[in-house]
């Protein structure tokens, strides 16, 4: 049997390959247009309230975690909020922005639900201020590309199935219809073809301005709009290492994290904006570890002040790694 990388087709019993189907009883049909929605939306059809907010990043952010979009959808507004905060905040400390303190009010505004401070409130000023703003140079990052998803199979009428009947050289595979076992159907004579997918490669990013749509994104007053923009932009702002972020958010779905911790970490962010020191302190540690799943050696992709990397530790210990050290490390590292 061909082998099949993306996992979209299964053995049966005549030695062939069949797509696997929304259901493979004889006679099941699905509305053609629920059938690619399904797909389109990772395999279930999408909530009333995700339809409700079709004008935000919402169908980017499926190409990269369509469960994370299911899981945000059916959260509770407190959490919707909580991942908002979370996403604004990580954005831009990966892209070196906590030390300025028209970004550190900014933020220090969202963990109290205040209004966002000028020059947020016009994107013009807001853009001319990042312009006007010395930052250190970071380390180069590559654009975020989605993992390849399995192309879209139409419905085949009740009895039939997509079978592969060729794979070329290059990785482009055909496809047609044939009859599903103990099946009497007629046949219908269909032929899909799909060319060799070619990997994604995205240049380097200026993560500064990923990272302020972010912070406008979490001020959204619909909740759950606010967190599908605000981890949409934060995603790109971590680039190609945006699976740290969605692993983060995650963790408040596994009670690694509180909701009252994602709306307020960095910890003493907004203290020391109330104090009048004006700014935030450098963001200047990295956490490594030792992934349990496979004992990989990872480092983080995101700088941390030092009481956010004790946070991070503590969530890693809570999911097995091991070999947890905090560094320290200089400013644009």
């Amino acid at each position: 049997m061909t082998a099949d990388p993306m996992g979209i087709s299964e053995a049966v019993p005549n030695g062939g390959v069949v797509h696997k189907l929304v259901s493979d009883e004889v006679g099941v049909t699905e509305d053609p247009q629920l059938h690619y929605e399904r797909w389109r939306w990772g395999g279930r059809l999408p909530s009333e309230s995700l339809r409700r907010v079709r004008e935000s990043n919402v169908l980017g952010l499926l190409d990269f975690d369509s469960d994370l979009v299911h899981d945000l959808g059916a959260a509770d507004p407190d959490v919707q909020r909580a991942v908002a905060v979370l996403a604004a905040q990580r954005a831009c400390e990966v892209a070196g922005l906590t030390d300025v303190p028209w970004v550190a009010g900014a933020l220090a505004a969202l963990t109290q639900g205040h209004p966002l401070p000028p020059p947020f409130d016009d994107a013009a000023r807001m853009r001319e201020a990042l312009r006007s703003t010395p930052l250190e140079p970071g380390p180069d990052v590559l654009g975020a590309v989605p993992p390849q998803r399995r192309p879209y199979f139409p419905q085949p009428p009740a009895g039939l199935m997509w079978v592969k009947t060729a794979e070329e050289s290059d990785g482009e595979t055909s496809w047609e219809l044939d009859r599903l076992p103990d099946s009497q159907a007629p046949m219908v004579f269909t032929e899909l073809v799909f060319p060799a997918s070619t990997p994604q490669v995205r240049g380097p990013i200026s993560q500064p301005h990923f990272a302020l749509p972010a912070v406008l994104a979490a001020a959204e007053p619909d909740p759950l709009k606010a967190a599908l923009d605000a981890v949409w932009h934060a995603l790109n702002t971590y680039g190609e290492h945006y699976p740290e972020l969605l692993d983060e958010i995650r963790s408040i779905w596994g009670g690694r994290i509180s909701v009252r911790d994602a709306k307020t970490r960095p910890a003493d962010l907004s203290r020391r904006v109330r104090s009048g020191r004006g700014s935030v302190a450098m963001v200047n540690y990295r956490v490594k570890w030792v992934r349990a799943s496979d004992g990989k050696a990872m480092l983080s992709a995101v700088s941390y002040d030092q009481p956010s990397a004790e946070h991070r530790k503590a969530d890693l210990e809570a999911e097995g790694a091991t070999d947890i050290k905090i560094v320290k490390v200089r400013p644009g590292e």
